[in-house]
């Protein structure tokens, strides 16, 4: 399905991470400076708690759906991330938490507050993140067979230009998408390239491309961890902490 608008929700992280690259179109700076205002916009002032926002949920709902999937959901951070879909996120911290540090701070605050977050900033976060995943995209896809979620027709000025918070919302919505997805990919990759080629471990790679939506043709076939390391080299641990932050725990879970 080919969607002509950015106000269509993408489903999984491959149509995510088109709808990405298709702010670009026309102006990019300006389309990215934009998205990161009306992000800052609408999480600026969220307080610490639980609010329901009608079309957020909606969004967060294909979240929840994509971290389900068989192959994501037995990992412990996917785990752990859809129980905060099911019942709300506690907002203070355990005691030994604390102790040890394992503490994320968007889950207990809203760090665009507490880091005195600008526009500015959030915009460059985004644009750090559409950097990674356009060179993972690049090195993966067959230019001869890959095709786009979004049209030319799908462009921040036609979709987002007069409700920028709409589209800011689905940014938001499908973050723990985004960040699944790629997190479920580098971390199997770091694996797999530990082990011998061929093996189940790179066996798996497959599969995970296969379920986050990169099925052949679209992508190279046999790729290997070798490969895909080079791949997601720009999608490094400030990428996803970008990608966990703009999700909004502290907020909507």
């Amino acid at each position: 399905m080919i969607f002509d608008s950015l106000t269509e929700a993408p489903r999984n992280l491959k149509e995510g991470i088109d709808w990405l690259i298709a702010l670009k179109e026309g102006d990019a700076v300006e389309n990215v400076l934009a998205m990161g205002t009306a992000v800052h916009k609408f999480l600026a002032d969220k307080p610490v708690g639980k609010m329901e926002l009608p079309a957020l949920e909606n969004y967060k709902r294909i979240s929840q759906k994509f971290l389900e999937q068989p192959e994501l959901k037995g990992q412990p951070f996917v785990s752990k991330l859809l129980g905060r879909f099911k019942a709300p996120l506690s907002k203070r911290p355990g005691v030994l938490a604390k102790y040890f540090g394992n503490i994320i701070e968007s889950d207990y605050q809203n760090v665009l507050q507490t880091r005195r977050a600008k526009p500015e900033v959030v915009a460059a976060n985004v644009a750090q993140v559409l950097y990674g995943v356009e060179k993972f995209l690049n090195d993966i896809k067959d230019s001869k067979y890959y095709n786009q979620a979004y049209s030319g027709r799908a462009t921040w000025e036609a979709s987002c230009s007069k409700s920028p918070e709409a589209c800011a919302q689905i940014l938001v919505g499908i973050a723990p998408m985004l960040y699944t997805g790629l997190r479920s990919l580098k971390d199997a990759t770091e694996i797999a390239n530990k082990k011998k080629p061929n093996s189940k471990e790179e066996q798996r790679l497959g599969e995970i491309l296969n379920a986050v939506g990169y099925t052949e043709p679209e992508r190279q076939g046999k790729m290997g961890s070798v490969h895909l390391l080079k791949a997601l080299s720009g999608v490094d641990e400030q990428v996803l902490a970008v990608l966990y932050d703009l999700a909004g725990f502290w907020a909507f879970y």
